[in-house]
């Protein structure tokens, strides 16, 4: 999927774990950021490197430890880190590429082969759906 695709699709993903609209901004904001960070693998094996559940949980800690350490004591921001990385991997298992879930410890590439990951009608389809979801949150915090 196209990078502004797992963006919208983190965001709005994110929105949902706030318990109050400035958490759920702030969630919303990590997970749509993190969203993108599968796709830094592209010259080192892509969908291979960042694209699995090994480097999510690794790079998830490494956020828990990193904010402890600083003194911010705030759960939710690896939370976002970890849905928003998820996000990318389980919307990257449509392409027909797949993602290599168990990576380095399996070469077993995961598809559901629904399309290309350049797809206009996928890229389109999904980013609706996230828009949805986002003003639905959204107006839920107005009402």
């Amino acid at each position: 999927m196209k990078g502004v695709t797992h963006l919208l699709l983190g965001a709005a993903i994110g929105l949902y774990i706030g318990y109050d609209a400035l958490s759920s901004i702030t969630a919303s904001m990590v997970s749509g950021t993190s969203a993108l960070i599968p796709d830094l693998d592209l010259h080192l094996g892509h969908r291979k490197t960042l694209h699995n559940i090994f480097a999510l949980a690794v790079f998830t800690i490494m956020v828990s430890i990193i904010l402890d350490h600083i003194g911010v004591r705030n759960e939710l921001i690896p939370k976002a880190v970890a849905l928003g990385w998820l996000t990318h991997i389980l919307s990257d298992v449509l392409n027909i590429q797949g993602v290599y879930l168990f990576y380095p410890f399996s070469e077993y590439s995961i598809s559901l082969k629904i399309a290309r990951s350049d797809s206009m009608v996928l890229n389109i389809l999904v980013s609706l759906l996230s828009i949805i979801l986002i003003v639905l949150r959204i107006l839920q915090f107005t009402y």
